[in-house]
């Protein structure tokens, strides 16, 4: 995968107290990140959506240490 130094990916998807802790872990390493919470937009807009519509981004650049770490706290729960 050929990435720039600003591309931004897609890392994770899952529910939104799932995704919440996976950033503040990232966040802690000083890995930024950004959620897409489709789920909160869908209600807002008085539509429906699976809970479990909320994707965590980050930069290409920090896509494999992130990935690291989002495998290493699934295998802990």
């Amino acid at each position: 995968m050929e990435n720039q130094k600003n591309d931004i990916v897609r890392i994770y998807s899952d529910t939104e107290i799932n995704i919440n802790l996976i950033q503040d872990e990232l966040s802690n390493v000083g890995i930024p990140s950004i959620i897409k919470n489709e789920f909160q937009s869908a209600v807002m807009a008085g539509f429906g959506a699976l809970p479990n519509a909320v994707d965590l981004y980050v930069n290409a650049t920090d896509f494999d240490k992130a990935s690291k770490i989002i495998k290493d706290l699934n295998k802990e729960s």
